[in-house]
């Protein structure tokens, strides 16, 4: 295995949180990341002329594995266990530039045996992170689970091919996700496998940025069918991928 824009930014400008993943002496879970999908829809740049055609949103998506860190084969010892709590990411960035920013419905859609594991232990994690703009002049990540307009929600309804990931708090319009130039988001879910997972199945998440715009992004699931005890998932430290981007912003 290997591994309007005004009216956007701001719904999106709450009150920052603290990013609220680790803690002082626990581990540091790796990700095995999927490939990217540089083409989840295009347009045209808002106002170019000539027509400056370009990607609309890209993404990939990923899920956590036992330190140490493993640059292509991961030991199936490191891999989740059946019954025990993973966590799998969507990240996602919005390098195009239509005049009204984009509304992204977003779904998550799970092979048989898989389910989410939201708890008061283990939440789901929603983050933005915003570039430069009228109201400030860096780069900043928001907890948009302190955000009125977003929040990061804990349960998931069914939608129109998974499991719809929805702001409990409305979004830009039916729980979508607002997006516009510069832009990225990562959401961050708890799964739990109740079968073995040799790599056949694979996670999708389901990204909507307009009407009848839809790209995928995928990740092959191995989950290790040995009972594995290791410490409970609260003792472990999650990292945001916003973070690792240059620069970094105010907030990580």
């Amino acid at each position: 295995m290997s591994r309007s824009r005004s009216g956007l930014v701001r719904l999106l400008l709450g009150v920052a949180g603290s990013v609220g993943l680790s803690s002082a002496d626990a581990k540091v879970l790796q990700w095995y990341d999927g490939p990217a999908n540089f083409q989840i829809g295009t347009d045209y740049a808002c106002l170019s002329d000539p027509p400056i055609f370009e990607t609309r949103v890209a993404g990939y998506s990923g899920y956590t594995y036992e330190p140490p860190y493993q640059p292509s084969q991961i030991p199936f010892a490191q891999l989740p266990a059946v019954g025990e709590v993973f966590y799998v990411k969507l990240v996602l960035s919005h390098p195009g530039n239509p005049c009204a920013g984009s509304a992204v419905g977003l779904e998550v859609l799970l092979p048989a045996g898989v389910t989410i594991a939201t708890s008061a232990a283990n939440p789901a994690f929603c983050f933005a992170r915003v570039p430069p703009n009228q109201q400030h002049n860096d780069y900043r990540l928001y907890n948009l689970a302190n955000d009125g307009a977003y929040g990061c929600p804990q349960t998931f309804p069914q939608g129109l091919e998974g499991l719809a990931i929805r702001a409990p708090n409305g979004g830009v319009g039916g729980g979508a996700w607002g997006m516009a130039a510069g832009f990225w988001l990562e959401i961050l879910i708890p799964l739990r496998s109740s079968v073995a997972q040799n790599g056949a199945n694979q996670i999708y998440f389901r990204v909507n940025p307009d009407i009848a715009v839809v790209g995928y992004t995928n990740i092959p699931l191995f989950v290790n069918a040995d009972t594995i005890f290791r410490s409970a998932m609260e003792d472990n430290n999650l990292t945001l991928d916003l973070c690792a981007l240059g620069p970094v912003a105010t907030g990580c």
